[in-house]
């Protein structure tokens, strides 16, 4: 833009006046932000020391601060409870759960709880703790099944045979050629026929959908699809084409769907709730089977896996970028001083980072990760941050 050095104010604005209109809903694409935001720091100290046992990092006043009510009386545990409904019934935020739990030195598997434990506040020297209650020894015969850490009705469909897949081994697997009934759609009990021809050894194909591309935040590279669980498919005849049975599906098959290798990688109950021992800076880039926003106990996908250190049972805080506002209030430049459009303008300034949630990963690809939302504050969306809480990270 030319300078306009030397002509009075009042005419800078009124010939820039239509320009300020249009651009005052701008997204700052042409500012320079005032207080570029800082990069996550990698060598922050994290909330947690270690995996498993983790660092008392609440000193006793936070530690109290965590509770709802230290009063509460014991709280018998039901089936169908998780451990995030426990922490949720005693505490604030269920994330300081592997914090504020007390490992009752005279219980075999003191992480473990069954229906029927009593969960106590107890204090341990001036700290509140969470603990379970001595169990009749009576109990051992027959223990009922453990308590998990999360509800995994809501994720069989993600632990039985959803996959995360390379485009090369998607293209290069058999397809779906058509069914027998010449219909758009095939579901359970229906034959199907299949090109290439098939591995014999193989009697049972999970029937995968390709879904959307999963993209890294950061570099915009490729790190796979979702490939989308259908149902089984149950070699009957092997040839060219081969017949297939569809046995279990849990959505209608199509022409073009994939055949893949089944997977059973379970989430185990073992798996307990860690605060990574470092920083993973994560970013949301798939909300699978929602549109726009999910909640508490919805799953969410994100850019980082085993290759970054993720693993089951990470906690991980999310967290929302700040807007970029204008700040009118600022000094604004005069006369001579004026020579651009944004002189005319408060400078932009970025507001912090603000948490919004708590995720525990379960289940972990190289360089993607599944995890659960235990507790939402607001709607999460693609593109929020998925991070190890560090010691600054303002919670």
């Amino acid at each position: 833009m030319r300078s306009r050095k030397g002509l009075p104010l009042a005419l800078v604005v009124a010939s820039l006046a239509p320009v300020v209109a249009g651009l005052s809903g701008c997204a700052f694409n042409d500012r320079e932000i005032v207080n570029e935001r800082s990069t996550y720091d990698s060598n922050a100290l994290p909330v947690g020391a270690e995996r498993g046992p983790v660092k008392r990092s609440l000193d006793a006043e936070e530690t109290r601060d965590q509770f709802r009510d230290l009063s509460q009386k014991d709280y018998v545990v039901q089936p169908g409870d998780t451990l995030w409904s426990i922490a949720n019934h005693f505490l604030k935020d269920p994330y300081y759960w592997p914090e504020i739990w007390y490992i009752n030195p005279d219980i075999d598997n003191p992480h473990r709880i069954y229906p029927g434990d009593h969960i106590s506040i107890v204090f341990v020297g001036d700290r509140p703790r969470l603990t379970v209650g001595l169990r009749p020894h009576i109990r051992y015969e027959s223990l009922p099944p453990e308590v998990s850490a999360i509800p995994l009705d809501k994720l069989r469909p993600f632990l039985s045979h959803d996959q995360v897949l390379s485009e090369e081994d998607l293209e290069s697997a058999p397809y779906i050629l058509a069914n027998r009934e010449g219909s758009i759609h095939a579901s359970d009990g229906d034959i199907a026929y299949a090109r290439p021809e098939l591995d014999g050894e193989r009697t049972r194909h999970a029937v995968v959908e390709k879904g959307k591309p999963l993209i890294d935040s950061r570099t915009g590279e490729m790190l796979g699809y979702r490939a989308i669980y259908k149902g089984e498919a149950h070699v009957e005849e092997i040839g060219d084409p081969s017949t297939l049975l569809l046995k279990d599906t849990v959505r209608e098959v199509q022409e073009g769907d994939r055949l893949v290798e089944m997977t059973e990688e379970a989430f185990t109950q073992d798996v307990q709730p860690q605060i990574p021992a470092f920083p993973i800076d994560a970013a949301i880039i798939l909300l699978p089977d929602a549109i726009t926003q999910v909640g508490d106990n919805q799953v969410i996908v994100i850019d980082r896996g085993s290759q970054a250190g993720v693993s089951a049972g990470d906690l991980l805080q999310i967290s929302k970028r700040g807007r970029v506002v204008e700040d009118k209030f600022a000094p604004r430049k005069t006369g001579d001083e004026v020579e651009r459009l944004s002189d005319l303008r408060g400078p932009a300034v970025a507001l912090p980072d603000y948490p919004i949630g708590t995720a525990m990963v379960f289940r972990v690809y190289d360089r993607v990760s599944y995890a659960l939302v235990a507790k939402a504050t607001k709607p999460i969306h693609e593109g929020d941050f998925a991070r190890t809480p560090l010691q600054d990270s303002g919670r």
